[in-house]
């Protein structure tokens, strides 16, 4: 809990605001964590029900998911494709594809990515306010 103590919940109060005669965040935000054993322990759940105004619980995590990043269902295996439509000699050439790759592709395509990807996400977790 100390490394919550010391760097979550200034940083949530510094990004969030913070009303000292209240003890309440200004907006309303949510922690999400996997379940990793240390993130899903008894003390580590009650830890956020006492100290942030909303987290995922390990309930509310879908299975088999370590992150729930939207990067890692659909951008990194577009990025492949696009970098390694040639084999690569060297690892320069590689990293030089995979920032044009990065660079070129379209803003609308990560749009509709995030979009679908919060909808699920809110529907997996039961959550049915944005």
């Amino acid at each position: 809990m100390a490394l919550l103590e010391k760097h979550l919940l200034p940083w949530a109060k510094d990004t969030f605001g913070w009303d000292d005669i209240t003890e309440e965040f200004l907006e309303d935000w949510v922690f999400q964590q996997d379940t990793a054993p240390g993130h899903k322990a008894k003390e580590t759940q009650q830890w956020l029900r006492d100290h942030v105004p909303e987290f995922t619980t390990t309930k509310q995590w879908p299975p088999y998911s370590p992150d729930l990043n939207p990067l890692d269902y659909s951008i990194w295996g577009y990025l492949e494709s696009k970098a390694c439509e040639k084999p690569h000699k060297t690892i320069k050439s590689l990293k030089r594809a995979i920032k044009k790759a990065w660079k070129e592709m379209p803003d609308e395509m990560v749009e509709r990515v995030i979009l679908a990807w919060t909808l699920a996400s809110v529907y997996r977790c039961g959550w049915w306010e944005l």
